[in-house]
């Protein structure tokens, strides 16, 4: 399983974690999606190695325009 995870400074409710995880939850292989609201980070663990402008091209279609990845 590989992980990958993003700040998203704009994350701040439940309709945000609903819209993220709608977009990411669209692309082949995510197996799951993490979003802690206070950390405003976005975990997403997925099958197969997702290319990262790939999930943030998701969490950009979601309405989230800043998207870093966490180093």
């Amino acid at each position: 399983m590989k992980t990958e995870q993003f700040h998203v400074p704009g994350i701040s409710c439940q309709h945000c974690v609903r819209a993220v995880t709608d977009e990411v939850g669209k692309l082949v292989g995510v197996a799951s999606i993490t979003i802690d609201l206070p950390s405003k980070v976005v975990t997403v663990a997925s099958e197969n190695t997702l290319a990262a402008e790939t999930i943030v091209a998701a969490i950009r279609e979601a309405g989230y325009e800043e998207v870093a990845p966490v180093l």
